[in-house]
């Protein structure tokens, strides 16, 4: 299985982002599964990356030409694709991975994961889509969710579009056990 993960490129965040990064990428390396990111040598990215390499996996980075020229692309990866841009990096992440996985991030992660789920409501693909919600992370825009929702923007029959786990086991599990759901619509 490929499993592409969204997450931040920052150093200076909290040790327990770190840990999970690392124990997602040792449970994605222990099964002989790919990984698929962003293609960086920095902060969540370089961890979920080393530890899957470490613990057996492969790692495949997809970065932008404009990120790479910023000198902190990934060497050592089993593979490294240079994509011209992002809107050309996130559909190769898309077509590599068969299943997406939002660790924390900023700005890039939360766009990546709310565009795969976009396009799931849309039927473009039925893959498994996971937040994981370290210490709480997502809470914030999981409330901001269910506001909309009880306001009418969001149907609920959407919350089948993605998972919310709170622990790497957790994430594992659901991907493992994952059931391809048919026609996903509020039509």
């Amino acid at each position: 299985m490929n499993v592409a993960v969204f997450c931040a490129s920052a150093n200076e965040i909290g040790s327990v982002y770190f840990d999970d990064a690392r124990k997602l990428g040792e449970a994605i390396g222990s099964r002989g599964w790919k990984l698929v990111y962003g293609g960086t040598c920095v902060g969540l990215m370089h961890q979920v990356a080393t530890a899957t390499m470490n613990s057996g996996g492969k790692a495949i980075g997809v970065i932008p030409e404009c990120i790479k020229l910023r000198g902190v692309a990934a060497e050592g990866l089993d593979e490294l694709v240079v994509a011209p841009d992002m809107k050309e990096r996130k559909h190769l992440l898309r077509i590599y991975a068969d299943a997406f996985v939002a660790l924390p991030g900023g700005w890039g992660t939360l766009e990546e994961i709310t565009e795969v789920i976009t396009l799931k409501q849309l039927g473009q693909h039925n893959k498994p889509v996971v937040f994981l919600n370290t210490i709480g992370f997502y809470d914030d825009l999981l409330d901001f969710i269910s506001g909309i929702r009880a306001k009418g923007f969001v149907s609920s029959v959407y919350d089948k579009l993605y998972y919310v786990a709170h622990s790497v086991d957790e994430v594992m599990n659901y991907l493992k056990s994952y059931q391809i759901i048919e026609n996903i619509s509020k039509y």
